[in-house]
């Protein structure tokens, strides 16, 4: 089989290091990338599920696709990630157009599914929960991402449950992968070009395999000559652990940004988000890295406007955006 398939990429850097992963697996059987969609025997759309009116954006999408091949053979259309898990089967009934979903946890399958439904011509609905079996299979294929900084995914889904969140129902449960298969992967970024190694989790410093954390992973990574500068994204407050904040008085490589969603400056709101950390927390933490490096800077994300925020709750956070820079 000799296909080209064109992968549109929308959401956070993990959609992106799935999309190449995704390529990764698909060139197996034929398939070969194109950015030109006009050509494309193959149309692959790999969904964000976190802003409102995502799976609108997807339909809309579908409708482009479309008139683009309305006068030429219909290209094979995959919907992928988080938008696919969440809406599978409904997918399949309110557009015809689509012949496959596939969610971000069983990208390991789909060599088979295309070829099941080339041979078959079924739509197939793929949504199962299953990290392991998925980075398994992954670890089998060469990451050839081939960029000076490559995205490397170390942890998946998320435990914590905040309440503006729909991540713990289209990733999953936390799962974290094995060290050396984290390492392998990285080493082999690095005899392709990789000078910077960017570790990704929807929850990063929740990494925990075995007796390892990030902070282990962070200085056996260091250890790989050709990688100049490590970062990681992105992470909880809750689990910024004393062990990571050390990291960065020792480490060579661990770039000093810190990315930590704090969300709101006001107790109430985060009390409200089920974000389980408090603005004391955060400036402790704030407090200790400074210690560390008075040069880390930090960012954040924030949600202005949250349900029964008043104008003293946005004063704290801005209050804190102040304090912290």
């Amino acid at each position: 089989m000799n296909q080209k398939i064109f992968i549109k990429t929308f959401g956070c850097q993990m959609n992106e290091y799935d999309s190449n992963r995704i390529y990764d697996s698909v060139k197996k059987i034929g398939f070969q990338k194109t950015e030109k969609y006009e050509e494309a025997n193959c149309y692959l759309l790999n969904t964000c599920h976190i802003r409102d009116k995502a799976k609108e954006k997807v339909y809309h999408e579908i409708g482009r696709v479309k008139k683009i091949f309305r006068s030429k053979q219909k290209p094979l259309v995959i919907i992928a990630g988080c938008v696919a898990q969440a809406e599978n089967q409904e997918m399949l009934k309110r557009e015809p157009y689509i012949d496959l979903v596939i969610g971000p946890q069983s990208y390991h399958k789909i060599n088979d599914t295309i070829l099941n439904h080339i041979e078959k011509k079924k739509k197939i609905e793929e949504t199962e929960f299953d990290a392991i079996s998925k980075f398994d299979y992954l670890n089998k294929i060469n990451n050839d991402s081939g960029k000076i900084s490559s995205f490397l995914t170390i942890q998946e889904g998320c435990d914590k449950f905040c309440h503006f969140c729909v991540v713990p129902y289209t990733r999953g449960p936390e799962y974290s992968r094995p060290l050396e298969q984290i390492l392998d992967e990285a080493k082999y970024l690095a005899d392709n070009g990789a000078q910077e190694i960017v570790l990704l989790g929807q929850n990063v410093n929740a990494y925990s395999y075995e007796q390892n954390k990030l902070s282990n992973l962070i200085f056996e990574i260091e250890k790989i000559p050709q990688i100049k500068r490590i970062r990681y994204t992105t992470s909880h407050p809750k689990d910024m652990s004393d062990d990571l904040i050390e990291v960065y008085k020792s480490s060579k490589k661990l770039m000093p940004l810190v990315h930590l969603p704090v969300q709101s400056g006001s107790n109430k709101i985060l009390e409200r988000m089920n974000r389980k950390h408090t603005i004391s927390e955060y400036h402790k933490i704030f407090d200790k890295l400074k210690d560390i490096n008075p040069n880390i800077e930090f960012s954040s994300d924030f949600i202005i406007g949250y349900p029964g925020e008043e104008e003293e709750d946005f004063q704290a956070t801005f209050e804190l955006i102040n304090k912290i820079k």
